[in-house]
């Protein structure tokens, strides 16, 4: 029993090790795989945020954009900043400034064509200072209105809107609007559903003044609540110990926190990330931090943790035990083998007496063998003649395995990769029919408007022909001073505008269901007439996601015929050469298509000023499952599939490549009434 247990000891230890080693992986693994969900989900609806925030800011600006439109008009106005007088500039401005802060507008002033400060209608004793704010000094040097994002020296975020005032001598001056973010922070956290902070920099601040700026707008704030930090706005009522503990670090360990972190409060479990929060100067005056509730996905994956580790701990247990059981066995067979191996020892000697009797017989074989050798070159030539044979043979067999190898892999590839663009598809073709039946209330409703709107306003002009006719000079007065005052000429200009505008979004909201659908149509691969450059166009219409923010698109397409191709297969070609384009271009640059013809065929090329490719991977771009991209962003599928369809479309591909200044594919097709079906 000792031996055997020395083999199972043996045995067991080692495999019970690499168990626990493959399990501290599997833990491993999930934990990290669930970090990269969260930092993920956290990036994502960072990125939401900041973007409803801007149409936020945009819808805002437009509405403060109308308010000074009116104001700019207003005969009282003008008159009194052309005169200067600010007294009776403040009269005229007051009944704004009421409707104004009505609106949540709580800055209004008036500035002299230098930039100095002429009348603060909120503020009226407070006058004659220069206005050195960056919104300002653009609107000066450009002559143009412009808006931005800036924090005041009260520590205030404020969104301003700067608007040059000029009649017919000139420019008299500038009007300015602003109003307070915190409003639209509050409204962020309602539309978008999360939770957040906004936190400046105590560098850029006063104490004083702060409290000041802040008592003025109504709110409150904890100056001295942490060292270098200080909060101006938060969507939840109180701060998780964890974050808490961050704000009170320096500024540089909170600023460099790149991963996200964990937090609780009141049984509910939150990811949390800190991003840098600028001025529309571009200057970093803080940070944003975004919390994301994940107490579910965590109890979840406690759950799935525990169940794991219960079932793995089941499954080892029992193999420890059918092992232990299988060890005795063989130990015992072992035991059994070695008895019979002192047998065979016995056996053998015996054996031994009958070999030296052998030994004289085959002395004699020996001489004959010498006898045979004399004849033993020409067998050896023979048996080398046999052996070319068969060696050219397995040779060539060789080399059939790996073309019918080569082969195999491309197919797999192309099925892979058919399956996945098919589960894409149906992916896309289902948020395109969601998408296309509201789209299309909304075009029928704005149509029908535009109509009612024109009728709408030729009923206006007849009541107005009317009322010139009839109604006294005093009325026919005070019904123009309403009018101009109201700007309902302005606002039934404008309710055209914005009808077309609308009209246009949903246009190009259509566009996009369209090419949708033509996407999610990837596995039909029958063989029509169809036009290139119509193909052409479609891929750079679902790859504008990837090239918009990274190149410029330039399209040559020339007069070239239809020819009877698989379109859905060279959509994927044309997608997947414009998708490497985008991925070799680092910052910014340009990506020209062209097309043309001639007796050879329907020539494309797909060129773009990215990073190139080395001459050394060259030969190897074409290859399945090879990619020069790093690990996880790439398959090594995408050149391989353009290759096997073109391929499929007997025709050729070709690339130009020069490191540091781009590549070019060049494709040709053969133009034919017919292609055999692949």
């Amino acid at each position: 029993m000792s031996h055997t247990a020395h083999i199972r000891s043996r045995i067991l230890i080692p495999l019970s090790l690499t168990f626990l080693v493959l399990l501290c992986g599997f833990l491993y693994s999930a934990f990290a795989i669930r970090g990269s969900g969260i930092t993920h989900e956290l990036e994502r609806e960072h990125g939401e945020t900041i973007s409803i925030f801007k149409e936020m800011l945009a819808s805002r600006i437009r509405l403060m954009t109308a308010s000074a439109e009116v104001i700019l008009n207003d005969p009282a106005t003008q008159r009194a900043m052309r005169s200067r007088n600010r007294s009776a500039l403040y009269a005229a401005a007051l009944p704004y400034l009421r409707k104004l802060s009505a609106n949540d507008v709580s800055h209004f002033y008036f500035h002299t064509p230098d930039a100095k400060s002429f009348l603060r209608v909120h503020q009226p004793d407070r006058y004659g200072d220069l206005i050195s704010r960056d919104s300002m000094q653009r609107a000066l040097k450009t002559g143009t209105a412009t808006d931005a994002l800036e924090m005041g020296p009260f520590g205030t975020l404020t969104l301003r809107l700067v608007i040059p005032w000029e009649d017919q001598s000139g420019r008299i001056g500038f009007l300015e609007l602003g109003t307070e973010v915190n409003e639209i922070l509050d409204d962020l956290s309602i539309i978008n559903n999360i939770d957040y902070l906004v936190v400046l920099n105590k560098t850029l601040l006063d104490k004083k003044a702060m409290a000041t700026g802040y008592a003025w707008v109504g709110r409150r704030i904890d100056w001295d609540k942490y060292p270098e930090k200080v909060i101006i706005a938060q969507s939840i009522p109180s701060i998780p110990p964890a974050l808490d503990h961050l704000l009170s670090e320096e500024t540089k360990k909170f600023s460099r926190n790149k991963a996200w972190n964990s937090a609780a409060l009141d049984n509910r479990h939150y990811a949390f990330k800190t991003f840098p929060f600028h001025e529309s100067s571009g200057r970093e005056i803080g940070n944003f931090v975004l919390l994301y509730d994940i107490t579910n996905q965590t109890r979840s994956f406690h759950h799935f943790i525990v169940y794991s580790l219960c079932f793995s701990c089941g499954i080892s247990i029992f193999l420890f035990m059918f092992a232990w059981k299988i060890l005795g066995r063989v130990e015992q067979t072992i035991e059994e083998t070695q008895q019979q191996l002192s047998q065979e020892v016995v056996k053998t000697s015996e054996a031994n007496a009958l070999l030296e009797s052998e030994v004289a017989e085959r002395q004699k074989a020996e001489e004959a063998l010498v006898h045979l050798n004399a004849h033993l070159e020409e067998r050896i030539a023979e048996r080398t003649v046999h052996l070319e044979t068969a060696t050219r043979e397995l040779e060539q067999g060789r080399h059939e395995l790996e073309k019918a190898y080569a082969e195999l892999t491309s197919r797999q590839a192309i099925i892979l990769h058919q399956d996945k663009m098919a589960s894409i598809g149906l992916l896309a073709a289902g948020v395109a029919h969601d998408i296309n039946n509201p789209i299309g209330f909304v075009t029928n409703n704005l149509e029908e408007l535009r109509i009612y709107l024109t009728r709408l306003q030729a009923f206006i002009e007849e009541q107005q022909a009317i009322i010139q006719a009839s109604a006294p000079p005093e009325e026919l007065k005070k019904l123009h001073e309403d009018w101009n005052q109201l700007g309902i000429e302005y606002i039934l200009d404008d309710f055209g505008a914005l009808i077309a505008e609308s009209l246009e979004g949903a246009g190009r909201v259509s566009d996009i269901v369209k090419n949708l659908r033509n996407f999610s149509r990837v596995d039909d691969f029958a063989f029509k007439l169809a036009d290139i450059n119509e193909c052409l166009e479609s891929s750079i219409k679902i790859t504008q996601h990837e090239l918009r923010h990274k190149a410029q698109v330039h399209r040559q397409f020339g007069e070239i015929p239809k020819i009877f191709c698989c379109p859905q297969q060279l959509n994927q070609a044309f997608m997947n050469l414009l998708v490497n384009a985008a991925h070799a271009i680092d910052k910014h640059g340009e990506v020209t298509l062209k097309s043309w013809s001639d007796s050879d065929g329907v020539h494309i090329s797909i060129a773009d000023t990215g990073c190139g490719i080395p001459d050394e991977l060259l030969p190897k771009i074409f290859e399945p499952f090879f990619t020069t991209k790093e690990a996880g962003k790439g398959t090594g599928l995408g050149l391989s599939i353009v290759a096997d369809i073109i391929k499929l479309h007997q025709g050729e591909i070709n690339v130009q490549s020069r490191p540091g200044q781009g590549t070019t594919f060049t494709i040709t097709l053969p133009v034919k009434s017919e292609v055999g079906d692949a």
